[in-house]
């Protein structure tokens, strides 16, 4: 898979006395998913909408601190940023931990379902 960095440039600090865009690395951004939004409302009783986020961001030569890279991760990056083997990508910006999120829903014989989705919200964000 090919992960290819598009700079993420926080512009409100651009707009600050002429300042140059800052790129953002690797993290968590903000995404609230409506049901009615990706046709599911119909089915889907309770919630009307829940925080999904999503992962965004530059992997450089990451930060283990920050980031929690793969040791996998943090090799491609050298090799990447030395450029010694042509072609080989940055890591990606992808989920790390993931949350679940329980949905109600009314089944085709009219009765009410509680199931639970694992894996849907995005708690934290790593360079793999």
């Amino acid at each position: 898979m090919l992960c290819f960095d598009e700079p993420i440039l926080d512009k409100a600090k651009s707009k600050q006395w002429g300042s140059k865009p800052q790129v953002r690395s690797c993290s968590r951004r903000t995404l609230r998913v409506d049901f009615a939004d990706i046709g599911w409302s119909e089915w889907v009783l309770v919630p009307k909408a829940f925080d999904c986020y999503y992962c965004a961001g530059t992997c450089g030569i990451p930060d283990p601190k920050v980031l929690h890279p793969s040791n996998h991760a943090t090799i491609q990056s050298i090799v990447c940023a030395v450029g010694i083997v042509p072609g080989v990508p940055k890591p990606c910006c992808v989920p790390e931990k993931m949350s679940l999120l329980g949905v109600l829903y009314q089944d085709e014989r009219g009765n009410l379902v509680l199931k639970v989705y694992p894996s849907i919200s995005v708690e934290s964000c790593a360079c793999r």
